[in-house]
């Protein structure tokens, strides 16, 4: 096994594997020959040697051994079943999404049948957790938004016409509330988000008809060549959630021929773009947010220091930062928030944060651990990312924030702040837009 990369540890390996069937197994028989029948539940990994650049490898000084099992795949075995999906932490979801769509199981429909299930324990738990993020079309939020709509998709291909998410979300609760009580907790907030992303997807649908109907007419004389364009699909499929089979599936619906190679060929280059596109934010987002380190954005920096205790203080400390991005020229902020800031609102934030510029606190760093940082009251966000030490950032008496900086010695150097921007990112999601300095002055 290994190394993970070109380079690092690795060693020879024992892999175990179950006979799901039991009985006579034929000469050559094995899980090469039959994965069906053999399922892998445990792996040791005999840790021994170094895999160095130039390909050779040297034994390592420290020597173990790296062991990992399937957890659910042996629930699967001590019950007697084929695979995890046949166990209680499946069935019952599966069992219920037939109920509701009246359809009958069937080799045709297993597949939608797992999807569902899966996909809806996952959005229960992303949803349910104390940091959870909410459905959205940037980051964290995008991919639970994708989960959800998924399931979603497949309950219409078995049949379902009404709103079901909830009623399965309800069953991942009761089945793991007792280890994770957090889904409990947050139930209401976990049944408020998914009612509310099935709510929106079915509107999403009617207008991602509308839009491809506009692209591909219906007229017949539009219908003589084949569709190739598979970037035009991208943009229905970004824009509206459509997967790519749901895109083919509506043109052929309307008449349509596709030329399977270029149409597809073109959708993944644009996908493949994409993607490349949201690397690069994310590099730059796990960099700390900023574009760079100079004046201006750690001026901006330390401002959303500022800015996030003072919705703290205004509105509940249930406040919490869910993105950020800073440039030179301003900073952006998302935090977790049910409706829009009005006037008022906004003004009173805008004061509070120049209350603190004109204090003209010392701004202090002194490195700690997780837990006294938490003892003595400070934010900290995703502390499963944390190390053993972190940098912990004192405003004055006003703000103590884990973060990694960089920030300005004393707050009377931003001069003055200004929202000039927010808006929703997602449900329960809002965005806001600052500057500071001479900018900020401009437009107070």
């Amino acid at each position: 096994w290994g190394p993970a990369g070109q380079t690092g540890p690795c060693g020879p390996d024992t892999e175990m594997f179950y006979d799901t069937e039991g009985g006579e197994i034929a000469p050559g028989e094995g899980p090469d020959s039959n994965e069906k029948r053999f399922t892998e539940i445990w792996n040791d990994v005999f840790m021994q040697y170094f895999k160095k650049e130039d390909g050779t490898f040297e034994p390592l000084k420290q020597k173990n051994v790296d062991t990992g099992m399937g957890l659910e795949r042996v629930t699967a075995i001590l019950q007697g079943k084929s695979n995890h999906f046949e166990t209680e932490l499946f069935k019952p979801l599966m069992d219920k999404v037939l109920e509701i769509s009246g359809a009958e199981r069937t080799n045709e429909n297993i597949v939608s049948l797992r999807i569902i299930a899966d996909h809806m324990r996952a959005a229960t738990f992303i949803l349910g957790d104390p940091w959870g993020v909410a459905p959205s079309n940037t980051d964290q939020g995008y991919v639970l938004r994708r989960l959800i709509r998924r399931a979603i998709r497949h309950g219409k291909q078995l049949g379902i016409e009404s709103k079901f998410t909830n009623i399965l979300s309800e069953m991942v609760i009761q089945i793991y509330k007792d280890v994770y009580p957090e889904l409990a907790k947050n139930k209401d907030r976990i049944l408020l988000e998914l009612d509310r992303e099935e709510e929106k997807f079915g509107k999403t649908i009617l207008q991602g008809i509308r839009e491809m109907r506009k692209k591909w007419s219906e007229d017949a004389a539009h219908k003589s060549e084949p569709v190739s364009d598979g970037a035009a699909a991208f943009f229905i499929y970004e824009t509206y959630g459509f997967p790519l089979e749901m895109i083919e599936e509506e043109l052929k619906k309307m008449g349509y021929e596709i030329e399977v190679g270029s149409f597809r060929d073109s959708f993944n280059k644009a996908l493949a773009d994409h993607q490349a596109k949201s690397r690069a934010g994310s590099e730059q987002k796990f960099s700390g947010g900023l574009a760079d380190h100079g004046e201006e954005t750690t001026k901006l920096h330390t401002a959303t220091h500022l800015l996030h205790q003072s919705l703290r203080n205004l509105f509940g400390e249930d406040i919490m930062q869910k993105g950020s991005n800073i440039t030179a020229e301003r900073l952006r902020f998302d935090f977790n928030y049910p409706e829009k800031l009005n006037e008022e609102q906004i003004k009173q934030v805008e004061d509070m944060v120049n209350e603190q510029i004109k204090k003209d606190w010392t701004v202090t760093c002194e490195t700690t651990s997780v837990e006294e940082a938490k003892e003595r009251g400070a934010i900290g966000l995703f502390e499963d990312k944390y190390g053993d030490k972190i940098k912990l950032y004192r405003i004055g008496d006003f703000s103590l924030e884990i973060c990694g900086g960089p920030h300005v010695e004393h707050t009377g150097q931003l001069e003055a702040f200004k929202i000039t921007k927010q808006e929703s990112v997602g449900s329960g999601i809002r965005r806001v837009k600052a500057v500071i300095g001479e900018e900020a002055k401009k437009r107070l």
